[in-house]
């Protein structure tokens, strides 16, 4: 059975802050894909740490992400990066410098296999909105607007698939109202709750699955 790598890179929307970490996605795409895909071993790394921004992330690549050698690695960050919390804030430029970084190490990093011509395909989901009547004061949804389209311009320029998490809850809102959007979250107004996890899981399980189909 061929072993096939991914690894979650995040802050704590990949960790799964506040639920149990069988809700994270990391986690059930650990128990689900292999039923999806059985003839791949599938090996799934959490590497989502809470309150991070793209700052952290790029200095623990080499040790939290390349070493494994991932086929594919899930680009989850930005909600802290637009808080303007003293020490986590980065502008957009700065996102945008750290987001190339990180996207040109993993599209560098050979894995030994034929997917994707044997080198990691990075997955670039964009951050999504939170709610701003919430306590927490510290980010706003047309601040994180702005950390979105960035990742929306990194994955058209690096050819990358991408979920675009930011539309599907901002239409939720649109489409279905304030309280089911606001369903998808903790008390914080930021970070999922299990419903939220369970809209964006099968986003990405498909995803995941369109791309390993032919393995």
């Amino acid at each position: 059975m061929k072993e096939f790598r991914l690894v979650a890179l995040g802050d704590s929307l990949t960790y799964g802050y506040g639920v149990l970490s069988h809700v994270a996605f990391p986690s059930r795409l650990a128990t689900e894909l292999p039923e999806k895909r059985t003839h791949l071993d599938w090996k799934i790394y959490n590497r989502g740490i809470n309150g991070e921004t793209t700052r952290e992330a790029k200095l623990r690549l080499d040790g939290g992400v390349l070493r494994f050698k991932p086929h594919i690695c899930t680009i989850l960050l930005g909600s802290n990066d637009s808080a303007l919390n003293e020490g986590q804030y980065r502008t957009p430029w700065e996102y945008e410098m750290n987001m190339r970084f990180i996207i040109e190490q993993l599209m560098a990093k050979k894995h030994g296999d034929a997917f994707n011509n044997g080198f990691c395909l990075p997955v670039l989901i964009t951050p999504p909105p939170v709610v701003d009547t919430d306590f927490y004061p510290f980010t706003t949804t047309d601040r994180l607007e702005l950390f979105r389209n960035i990742v929306l311009k990194l994955a058209e320029e690096y050819k990358l698939p991408v979920i675009d998490l930011f539309k599907v809850f901002t239409d939720i809102h649109k489409n279905d109202g304030f309280e089911a959007y606001d369903a998808l979250f903790q008390f914080d107004g930021v970070h999922w709750s299990n419903h939220g996890y369970d809209v964006f899981y099968p986003l990405l399980e498909e995803k995941i699955l369109t791309l390993t189909e032919n393995l």
